[in-house]
């Protein structure tokens, strides 16, 4: 139940397995794993993916604000990566891309999670 140890304990993050370091985090709710990281990878192809985050140290709070977990998806340093149906929930950024948010969740509720038809990046 995230973030009670938060991604990065008890283990560190490694450089000789690309782990990430969430440098760019400042809020608590970014310290959790990505429901999916793509890194340095080319024509990756999700369809129907339902990734959500119901908890934040086994408090379910958070589900009624939306607000459990900052981001996703992360893709990094990748290249052809299509997502067909993603569905999230709780998650203040469904997509981001090398560090930038590109698809919040706000702009794409639908019902109980927030749903996104097609993602492409080209």
């Amino acid at each position: 139940m995230q973030a009670n140890p938060n991604s990065l304990q008890p283990f560190p993050a490694d450089s000789k397995f690309s782990d990430p370091t969430f440098d760019n985090c400042f809020a608590a709710t970014c310290f959790k794993t990505w429901g999916l990281r793509v890194y340095n990878s080319s024509y990756v192809f999700n369809y129907g993916a339902g990734l959500y985050s119901f908890f934040d140290n086994y408090d379910s709070a958070c589900i009624s604000m939306g607000s459990c977990q900052q981001n996703m998806v992360d893709i990094e340093l990748s290249a052809a990566i299509y997502l067909y149906g993603l569905n999230t929930v709780a998650a203040d950024n469904m997509v981001q891309v090398d560090n930038t948010a590109l698809v919040p969740q706000a702009a794409n509720l639908n019902g109980f999670c927030a749903s996104v038809g097609m993602f492409e990046y080209p």
